[in-house]
């Protein structure tokens, strides 16, 4: 019984392993799909304002058909393509960044799993353990149990009817 009880005993950590593993699995994939939707955003914001800038521009030429703009309009245009490319360096740096963390993600999600999948296979095999003991220990209980009956009236005469 002792080795049961030892066995069972490492099912219960076994058990309790694989629901950790896969606890930290789904906080990963979580993180993962949270990075994720990070980049698709920032992918909406660098072409919504790339769309912005392109109108701004096509307006400026259009303004400026046939006309000269005055240095006023001309530092007023200058001053919008500089904050315009120092806003997408700024956003390609963040998405890059993003980029990385979300690939991090990825192969920590991936680790995540085989420890998950690993823990489980643990756990399956310790069950088929089990119950392979569990039915030699039941089988032995059956031989026992044949041997008392079949000892029980040779030593104390016939089995009396009630």
């Amino acid at each position: 019984m002792n080795g049961r009880h030892r066995l069972e005993g490492l099912m219960t950590l076994r058990e309790r392993r694989e629901r950790q593993a896969a606890s930290a699995l789904l906080e990963q994939r979580r993180r993962y799909r949270h990075e994720a939707g990070r980049l698709d955003e920032l992918d909406l914001t660098l072409e919504r304002e790339r769309s912005e800038f392109d109108r701004l521009e096509q307006a400026w030429f259009e303004a400026a058909e046939g006309e000269t703009l005055s240095p006023a309009e001309l530092e007023q245009a200058r001053q919008a393509l500089d904050d315009h490319y120092h806003r997408q360096a700024e956003l390609a740096r963040v998405r890059s960044a993003v980029e990385r963390e979300r690939s991090r993600l990825l192969d920590e999600c991936e680790r995540q799993a085989e420890i998950w999948k690993q823990r489980a296979h643990a756990r399956e095999a310790l069950e088929k353990l089990l119950a392979r003991r569990q039915e030699a220990d039941r089988i032995k209980e059956e031989g026992r149990l044949e041997a008392d009956l079949e000892d029980g009236p040779a030593q104390g005469g016939p089995p009396s009817e009630a």
